[in-house]
């Protein structure tokens, strides 16, 4: 199956830096859901370069610019899934990094805790 990472086009491209650009998630959870991605086809973050991690994280912070820009969130949740185990579903490693909206969900204590929704609330 082809990469959807490997290749992007220039147009879709928000932002980049010399390891790592950034693009519109094409299924958001939210209004400015954005993906932070190697241009370098590896699986997942534990297979990133300390150099890609340091750009990848750079990144996370520059696209935080671009989404206030654009949507003025209240909050965010930042993550990567590794592994089918984990969700991922791109074996191409890209990071979420997802605006959050006063009262987008009813309660969103545990955050990022949701992704197994029963431990969520503690």
């Amino acid at each position: 199956m082809k990469c959807p990472f490997c290749n992007p086009l220039a147009e879709d491209i928000v932002a980049k830096n010399n390891l790592c650009y950034a693009l519109w998630d094409r299924s958001p959870v939210s209004r400015g859901h954005l993906l932070v991605i190697p241009f370098r086809h590896t699986p997942d973050f534990f297979s990133l370069s300390v150099e890609e991690k340091h750009a990848l994280l750079a990144l996370i912070d520059t696209g935080k610019g671009v989404i206030e820009e654009n949507f003025q969130p209240a909050g965010y949740n930042i993550g990567t899934n590794v592994g089918e185990a984990g969700g991922q579903t791109v074996m191409h490693c890209h990071c979420h990094v997802i605006p959050r909206y006063a009262g987008d969900v009813p309660d969103a204590r545990g955050g990022i805790r949701g992704v197994v929704p029963y431990k969520q609330k503690y």
